[in-house]
């Protein structure tokens, strides 16, 4: 937009002043608000449902554990900023997976459940672990008067974090016997 300028004057017999730029050279975009990494970061942005195979019971050492969370999954909202009717869009971005033994995959991949192995993890010990799964989101955002209903990206990203239930991992020996107990 071009800029705008102005002169004043106290009463109708008075000079005009002199002209003065009121608003410079703009784009209709800076006047829309952006929609910040904190502002993003404070939605309540829900965490996929995170899985494991075998889904109950105890895990074998040395044996892939399948993990996997929801496919194509996005998070929308409806908030507002500064007074403006805001749209916003979180999409996973990366996956990483902690399999409480030190180990950590991440993957932009959502996996699958069996038959994939896709993404496993084969534990060395035995001993008590838990898995955690963070999903790191992008979001984009519409704002409502934007005439031309353009998406921006959201500047950095948010992420969430779930727990799946302890379990042991556990390790089966086999005996030969003579056959008496």
């Amino acid at each position: 937009m071009e800029p705008l300028w102005r002169r004043t004057r106290t009463s109708p017999d008075a000079e005009w002043t002199r002209w003065d730029q009121y608003i410079g050279w703009i784009c209709p975009d800076d006047l829309l608000p952006p929609f910040s990494e904190k502002d993003f970061r404070s939605l309540t942005i829900a965490s996929p449902e995170a899985h494991r195979q075998p889904a109950t019971g105890d895990v074998l050492v040395n044996r892939p554990l399948i993990v996997y969370t929801e496919p194509d999954v996005e998070r929308r909202f409806r908030t507002s900023l500064f007074g403006y009717g805001i749209d916003v869009v979180a999409t996973p971005l990366e996956y990483t997976w902690d399999f409480g033994d030190g180990t950590e995959l991440t993957t932009t991949s959502p996996g699958a459940p069996y038959p994939s192995f896709e993404l496993t993890h084969d534990y060395r010990a035995p001993g008590a672990a838990t898995v955690t799964l963070t999903t790191t989101w992008e979001g984009r955002y519409r704002v409502d008067e934007d005439p031309d209903g353009e998406w921006r990206d959201i500047d950095g990203t948010a992420v969430t974090t779930v727990a799946l239930d302890p379990f042991e991992v556990v390790e089966l020996r086999t005996r030969l016997t003579d056959g008496r107990r």
